[in-house]
């Protein structure tokens, strides 16, 4: 599928070139600008950051709550000895119990967070620092007197810029409009014709 789909942008190139040798074109590998951005590999190294901190504060969570598990044993195998007076311990067990629970509910709300926050500063990350390069892109292709200027990454093929002469998203705005009104017009053409005709039944 990649290859095909290289092939139609190699089709593509040769389509505009043989229209006209005065459109130029070219391509940029997105993915290598994002990777190569400064500002992307300082957010990358922050958001790194951020992730090994909550990784340590859930090792944290880990470490207490195996502690009140081993506690737990320790007082499950005390109440299994018929020497050891167990009312006093059974309500010690009880409370115990609970703190395991509540640290355990403590543990998961909090990898929940973390997880959610990290992710929704991966999709900023994205798009702001896209709307970056994707405005440098139109300042070299200016430079340069592009017409167009095609994505070549692995991610995502398509055409990463083009001169506004190449837009034609209002026209198939007005003829979509213009489709859907005409269909409109022939289907209340039928009904009023059905109606009629039962009318007259």
């Amino acid at each position: 599928m990649l290859k095909y789909s290289r092939l139609l942008i190699v089709f593509a190139f040769l389509g505009l070139n043989t229209i006209s040798y005065s459109q130029k074109v070219a391509v940029v590998d997105v993915q290598k600008v994002f990777d190569g951005y400064q500002k992307v590999k300082d957010a990358r190294e922050r958001l790194d950051k951020s992730k090994k901190i909550a990784m340590e504060e859930l090792e944290i969570y880990r470490a207490e709550l195996g502690k009140i598990v081993t506690a737990l044993k320790d007082m499950e195998a005390k109440l299994k000895n018929p020497n050891i007076e167990s009312s006093s311990l059974k309500l010690q067990y009880q409370g115990k119990v609970k703190e395991a629970k509540e640290k355990q509910d403590d543990m998961i709300a909090y990898d929940k967070r973390a997880k959610a926050t990290i992710a929704q500063r991966q999709r900023n990350l994205l798009v702001e620092h896209l709307a970056d390069i994707r405005n440098a892109v139109q300042k070299v292709a200016g430079a340069k007197g592009l017409d167009m200027v095609f994505n070549s990454s692995e991610t995502q093929l398509g055409v990463f810029y083009a001169g506004d002469k190449y837009d034609v998203t209002e026209d198939v705005i007005v003829t979509l409009n213009a489709l859907g009104a005409k269909k409109n017009w022939i289907f209340n053409k039928m009904d009023t014709r059905n109606y009629n005709k039962l009318s007259t039944n």
